[in-house]
């Protein structure tokens, strides 16, 4: 795996069985992960809220319902008291997308069934507004289709009191959650696609919210965090083969200069091109030409986009 900005919070945290809710998430050929460990502190790439004592802490377990091991630190509502009334509380991840995002996290907890719990959030306009991963762009039911899948996340029936989807109750094994920001396949395709993903930057966030009564329950701890891209470039693209690809030559190419299709509506696309650690190498209108000899032999990413259909795909330089 390559080091970039995007990131994988990760710590040992016994055996993990995954079990809940399950849904649609589609794995194929991730690229490109990062390790960044709570025990070296709070990384530039989560935002904690601004309370004066903030309730999300990273620290050693002192909790008998998280336990107590310290060797490693976690992520957790309030590291030795129990959470406390009328929060509203949060951590966010900053995420920079390349291709169908895949959030990945480990995690247990125990709160007021119905009345406190977890929330998981996203934002693609820096935290102007947000949007319930169980929300109106969520499509779990859906195959292939356009929009946030989850799987092992709680229902739409998992509210609390507030109408809000969470997590509430008690999870006492560590479970492993999973949300996916699905652009489509690496071809442009006409499926169903129920909300318009495209961002530059993505926020996730993990908000915990309790009601008016004071409880002596644990709250929730977030064990591990996992960001990783996928291509796509495996069976899921095979199964959507009558669809139409994009067609770039030569690929590879000995020169870095590569050749694309005439497209209808070429003065609203865009092409943005990426290394494989995640880094945007250059963007500009769409080309019939494209020359990245400059940049060192390998591999690389590009989008083509308007904002709401794309193309994607990979360009090897030899």
């Amino acid at each position: 795996m390559t080091k970039s900005f995007f990131f994988f919070l990760v710590f040992q945290f016994g055996s993990h069985l995954a079990f809940g809710q399950t849904g649609g998430v589609h794995d194929s050929n991730p690229f490109d992960s990062t390790i960044i460990t709570f025990n070296s502190g709070t990384s530039s790439y989560i935002i904690n809220d601004s309370a004066t004592v903030p309730l999300w802490q990273i620290g050693h377990g002192h909790k008998a319902f998280f336990g107590d091991d310290s060797l490693i630190q976690t992520m957790m509502t309030d590291t030795l008291l129990p959470y406390p009334k009328n929060a509203n509380n949060f951590f966010i991840v900053k995420i920079k997308p390349i291709y169908n995002v895949i959030v990945d996290f480990w995690h247990k907890y125990q709160t007021d069934t119905g009345r406190d719990g977890g929330i998981v959030e996203f934002s693609l306009d820096t935290g102007i507004t947000w949007q319930n991963v169980k929300g109106d762009c969520n499509i779990d039911s859906g195959r292939g289709w356009k929009g946030v899948y989850t799987e092992n996340l709680y229902t739409f029936n998992d509210t609390l009191q507030t109408g809000e989807p969470a997590f509430t109750g008690t999870q006492s094994s560590t479970l492993l959650s999973r949300v996916q920001f699905f652009l489509g396949w690496p071809q442009k395709t006409t499926q169903k696609q129920l909300c318009n993903l495209w961002s530059d930057l993505i926020y996730l966030r993990f908000r915990f919210v309790s009601d008016t009564t004071a409880d002596t329950l644990a709250g929730w701890e977030i064990d591990s965090i996992k960001i990783e891209n996928d291509n796509y470039g495996g069976g899921g693209v095979r199964e959507l083969a009558h669809q139409q690809a994009l067609k770039v030559f030569p690929n590879p190419s000995y020169t870095g200069i590569f050749y694309f299709p005439e497209l209808i509506n070429e003065g609203d696309l865009r092409i943005q091109v990426y290394d494989v650690i995640g880094r945007r190498i250059l963007e500009m209108p769409y080309p019939h030409k494209l020359d990245i000899g400059q940049y060192p032999k390998g591999l690389y990413f590009y989008k083509v986009s308007d904002g709401t259909e794309y193309y994607c795909g990979q360009l090897q330089v030899e």
